[in-house]
């Protein structure tokens, strides 16, 4: 009796596998959820989004086998671009408009219908502006005796602030940077300006140099009558 040969079998086993796949993949009419890539378009000199935007899109699309393989593994796509026109009174994006984009994109598919996941959108306003920076030593306790004997070097002098209008009615136009409680000589220190904690606020500078020196006086003040 000849013992049965697995190598052989195997092979034909494997042989109409695959020939039962590219048979079932050339059929039409299997659907699938897509996810593709999205870049939402602005004028970004005028306007700064305050809810992150979307990346990419959910889709229902059908088509034959290989079509629906291929949008699956393919890698790089490139992304849809949808343009806001009036930023300033669109809260989300169109779907109607996101479907025949993407079926331009995709034409040997069908687009069934755009899944609207997270297609909320906001803008406001860019508001750029100057902020000057000063030192407040008012509540630094120095040595007795001992006071500032120089000019106070604050380097920048200011910083530009930018991002979305509600933020910026919070950043006043002279900011204080406040100086650490106790100083016990000269002081050259890089501090961190305090700014709205807006992740859509930018600075031109995140922190500031301090520096200046201190003597220790030879006689009192004359005292003020």
């Amino acid at each position: 009796m000849m013992k049965p040969d697995w190598k052989v079998a195997g092979l034909c086993m494997l042989g109409a596998l695959l020939f039962w796949l590219m048979n079932a993949l050339n059929k039409q009419g299997y659907s699938t959820r897509l996810a593709y890539p999205l870049q939402v378009a602005y004028d970004d000199s005028l306007y700064v989004p305050t809810s992150p935007l979307p990346r990419q899109i959910q889709a229902s699309i059908t088509g034959s086998g290989w079509d629906l393989l291929w949008r699956m593994i393919s890698l790089g796509n490139e992304p849809i671009r949808y343009s806001v026109v009036n930023p300033l009174h669109t809260k989300f994006i169109n779907t109607t408009s996101l479907t025949d984009l993407l079926s331009n994109r995709l034409q040997e598919t069908h687009v069934n219908y755009i899944i609207a996941d997270s297609l909320n959108i906001s803008f406001e306003r860019r508001v750029v502006k100057t902020v000057k920076l000063m030192a407040d030593t008012s509540g630094v306790k120095f040595p007795s005796r001992f006071v500032v004997s120089t000019v106070i070097n604050v380097i920048p002098q200011t910083i530009t602030v930018e991002g979305p209008e509600s933020a910026m009615r919070e950043i006043p136009s002279i900011i204080q940077i406040p100086l650490p409680k106790k100083i016990t000589g000269d002081f050259d220190e890089q501090i961190p300006i305090p700014l709205v904690n807006n992740p859509h606020v930018n600075a031109s500078s995140k922190q500031v140099n301090i520096s200046f020196e201190i003597a220790e006086l030879l006689s009192p003040l004359p005292v003020k009558k």
